[in-house]
């Protein structure tokens, strides 16, 4: 899918490493600052480029923070894959709670993903995306994360799948906003309940999908 707020993608490994660290500079302030605050000026010398760097890569602020959102996308699919590729006999249930065990470290360490995680690339609300972007029928993160546990977690396809994804994306970002309200590290009990549920609604989907074969 194209990203509306990248106006070119570099190809060259010198264009390639300058996008690389006005993203790692942005991901920095975005501790610092936080969101309102960031400008595209202050991450531009963060990142030892000239302010006009920016806008040959990014359609400004709201694209630079897009395509830091994907790129934390593909982190935590690269963790999965990590991750997946040491479990035997994979369930939906347990995909979910591996899902949400990476989701939980990144915002542990990764920067700046307290202010953009992944789910940024949702359309709508607070997202980077522009409404209307993606199909009706799902979002970036649902449709990635879907893909991700048909074709290389093996995991059998559910029943209305999007409707499934997104609704567990959003109670999972729900769970974690409470457990991390107040700290870096998050509730532990609070992290707990969110793998409760998750358990709960991958089981009871998918035995819902046994039942209907």
């Amino acid at each position: 899918m194209n990203n509306p707020g990248l106006r070119r993608r570099p190809v060259q490994k010198r264009s390639i490493d300058r996008v690389e660290r006005i993203l790692d500079a942005c991901a920095r302030l975005l501790d610092e600052v936080g969101l309102d605050a960031l400008t595209t000026a202050d991450v531009a010398r963060s990142a030892g480029v000239p302010g006009g760097t920016i806008y040959q890569f990014f359609d400004g602020k709201s694209g630079m923070l897009r395509e830091l959102a994907l790129r934390n996308l593909e982190l935590l699919l690269v963790r999965l894959r990590r991750r997946m590729a040491e479990q035997d006999g994979l369930t939906w249930p347990r995909a979910a709670e591996l899902v949400l065990t990476e989701t939980v470290e990144m915002r542990r360490t990764v920067p700046g993903f307290t202010v953009v995680d992944f789910a940024d690339t949702r359309p709508g609300g607070s997202s980077f995306l522009p409404p209307g972007t993606v199909k009706e029928s799902g979002d970036v993160l649902a449709e990635r994360l879907y893909h991700f546990a048909l074709k290389e977690a093996g995991l059998p396809p559910l029943p209305d799948p999007y409707r499934v994804m997104r609704l567990a994306i959003q109670a999972t970002a729900a769970a974690l906003q409470l457990a991390f309200a107040a700290s870096r590290e998050g509730d532990p009990a609070m992290i707990e309940q969110g793998h409760r549920l998750l358990r709960a609604y991958f089981a009871d989907v998918a035995s819902a999908q046994c039942t209907e074969r």
